[in-house]
């Protein structure tokens, strides 16, 4: 166990408590380091389905591909690149997964044809499935279990502030240098790569405390990650909200493109707003949630999500795909770091990277979305696509829902204790009571005008009670 979590078992000083409340030096440069890598992101490859079609004059289909292939890595990654992260240390797998993600990003700028950008797409999701589940877990280890939540959302909202930024930049600098766009990302990452290094050395010896001291035996690894079906249940869930997701980022910005003629403006606003909104809303987000069921976030933030692809699914105008990201963006702030705090609460000490980056595999949905969403685009039309993503956001619930139930009865927590508990949360209870109570005078009244109805007959029909009250 991190030695942050051993210090908990004593009695603690005013010195090691105040050390426990401040945020870990480490934690604060890997939070910096999410929103400064995820600018330079942003700032190039939103762009790249632009280019990919104008200047490649690839097929809806072929663009899906080579965006979806990062969710594909990503998979495979997070099943390497996590359990490294506890056999090696984090430090060396940040290390090596910040030097590869910076020579992928020069490599965009000598891309020429198809293939190429699909292995460095591929490259892409593989270098930030190795970076992410070992500073998520390194932040974990020098975080005590209580303040994780609000790790979790600043780590969210990190992730934001670089999405607000680097579209904004990524709009004059692609009209500038077009596909050269990608050499600034490589420049952005090669320094902070320096950095990382120079500070994971400053820290040496507090990031050797972040190493478990139980063996790691990869036995004993698998054993426990296959009898963990709550994980399954979350996989599954996260991969389902994962191909909704990457619509946002594939195919939304091609549809915008090919319904409106300002289409390539329009997509970086709702970046934008959807990023504005998450750093603004995240805290009083997480603030909600922080005393609520897991489940009841999970529960509310895909009805609100599936809204959010409905005004998709309606839109002719840029009004509706406006409304439709903030309902999209209020669903994701409830989803994305309560999903986190779930996994967290399952992984055993000794392999948390390995949770991690396992839970990575649900990152398959961002290389099945795009191809999914691409087909359905070509065969049945956008709208008809976009009402199908709809009734899968609210798949995503039953999978959420079976792992949370298997997760609870550990603790000897039953079905009907977590039901109640987000009626609650949801205020729902009492409306279900009232309802409950109705019941009789609803059956009655139902009761009797099956009765009249089948005294009465067509004096009764609706049409004649429409005529009757018009009268009146």
């Amino acid at each position: 166990m991190a030695r942050i979590e051993g210090i908990q078992a004593g009695t603690l000083s005013r010195k090691e408590k105040y050390k426990q409340e401040r945020m870990h030096p480490i934690v604060l440069f890997l939070l910096f380091g999410t929103a400064f890598t995820r600018m330079a992101v942003f700032m190039s490859l939103p762009f790249l389905s632009f280019y990919l079609t104008k200047q490649m004059h690839l097929e809806v289909l072929q663009v899906s591909t080579v965006l979806g292939m990062a969710g594909l890595g990503g998979a495979i990654g997070g099943l390497i690149g996590g359990p490294l992260s506890d056999f090696f240390g984090r430090r060396f797998i940040l290390w090596l997964s910040m030097i590869l993600w910076t020579f992928v990003f020069f490599g965009f700028m000598f891309a020429r044809d198809y293939y190429s950008f699909i292995g460095l797409s591929l490259a892409h999701g593989l270098s930030r499935s190795f970076f992410d589940p070992a500073s998520q877990a390194l932040m974990a280890d020098l975080t005590i279990e209580s303040k994780r939540l609000k790790i979790f959302g600043y780590r969210y909202t990190a992730l934001n502030v670089g999405m607000v930024t680097g579209p904004l930049l990524g709009t004059y600098l692609y009209e500038w240098v077009g596909i050269y766009t990608f050499f600034f990302t490589g420049i952005a990452f090669a320094l902070y790569t320096l950095l990382l290094i120079v500070t994971l050395r400053n820290y040496q010896q507090q990031t050797r405390w972040s190493r478990p001291k139980e063996s790691t035996r990869f036995s004993s690894f698998v054993r426990v990650l296959a009898r963990d079906r709550s994980l399954g249940y979350y996989i599954m869930g996260s991969l389902l909200f994962y191909i909704v997701y990457s619509q946002m980022e594939t195919n939304l910005p091609i549809y915008l493109y090919s319904l409106l003629s300002n289409g390539e403006n329009v997509y970086p606003l709702l970046i934008a707003i959807n990023a504005l909104m998450v750093i603004l809303l995240q805290g009083l987000v997480a603030s909600w949630a922080e005393n609520k069921n897991p489940l009841s976030s999970v529960i509310l933030g895909c009805f609100i999500f599936a809204l959010g692809y409905a005004s998709f699914a309606i839109g002719k105008h840029a009004s509706f795909f406006i409304i439709g990201i903030v309902l999209f963006t209020f669903g994701e702030m409830l989803i994305f770091p309560i999903t986190n705090k779930m996994i967290d609460q399952l992984a055993d000490d000794r392999y948390r990277g390995a949770y991690y980056g396992i839970g990575n595999l649900a990152q398959a949905g961002l290389f099945l979305g795009p191809m999914i969403g691409g087909w359905m685009f070509k065969q049945v039309g956008a709208p008809l696509t976009w009402w199908v993503i709809v009734i899968i956001s609210l798949h995503i619930i039953w999978f959420y829902a079976m792992g949370y139930r298997r997760y609870r009865q550990k603790s000897g927590v039953g079905i009907a204790q977590i039901v109640y508990r987000v009626l609650y949360d949801l205020r729902l209870a009492s409306l279900i009571k009232f309802s409950y109570k109705m019941i009789p005078l609803i059956s009655f009244l139902l009761g009797i005008l099956f009765i009249a109805s089948r005294y009465f007959g067509d004096h009764l029909s609706f049409m004649r009670l429409i005529d009757l009250f018009s009268t009146l």
